[in-house]
């Protein structure tokens, strides 16, 4: 006999942020994306302990300023989020928009150092394997930063319309949240690509 089970969801909250399957989804999406960057990570060690020289010889490691000018940023980035959402949890609408549209505005600017930066990498991303990785690594992240600024400009949108309350932000929280974690993955990616080549060597 089978049972079953029925759910009211009448007694659901749509945008009650930590109980709703979106909160949940962006969760796991967030897992799977940091086990992507961890792959990546692991790999590079591997190939680095199976290679005679890492980088290979000849190849210097990639320059350090534009990377560290991204991890300078990211955190700023994050601060604006924050503010934004305190601003969410207070009802006060201009702060959440203004803070909105500044981490839009500081991760372009990160996208567009970014870019700097891999314009001027020295080597091609089929020369060898340092290079593939390398390439691999600096482009995952790169996608990262592009999508968190695509969804917060969607957010940013809205909010600018008024569609957030205190009682209806579920689209910050999770925004939020993304955008938290696409500035952490940058520091275990900055320490292997820009500061273990120049320790292990």
């Amino acid at each position: 006999m089978r049972v079953r089970v029925a759910v009211d969801a009448n007694q659901l909250d749509r945008f009650a942020p930590h109980t709703h399957p979106l909160w949940w989804g962006i969760l796991g999406a967030v897992a799977i994306e940091a086990a992507v960057v961890a792959t990546l990570l692991t790999s590079w060690f591997y190939l680095a302990t199976q290679s005679a020289a890492w980088p290979p010889e000849g190849t210097a490691p990639p320059p350090i300023l534009w990377p560290t000018v991204v991890l300078c940023l990211l955190p700023v980035s994050s601060m604006t989020m924050w503010w934004a959402g305190k601003g969410s949890d207070a009802g006060d609408a201009r702060r959440l928009s203004l803070g909105l549209a500044l981490s839009v505005l500081v991760a372009c600017l990160v996208l567009g150092v970014r870019a700097v930066q891999m314009t001027a990498f020295d080597i091609r991303w089929d020369a060898h394997a340092y290079g593939s990785m390398l390439w691999v690594i600096t482009g995952f992240h790169f996608t990262h930063v592009a999508s968190a600024i695509v969804g917060t400009a969607a957010v940013t949108v809205l909010s600018f319309r008024g569609y957030f309350t205190p009682s209806r932000q579920l689209g910050v929280v999770v925004d939020t949240l993304y955008w938290y974690f696409v500035a952490a993955a940058y520091l275990p990616i900055y320490l292997v690509l820009y500061i273990a080549p120049r320790v292990l060597q």
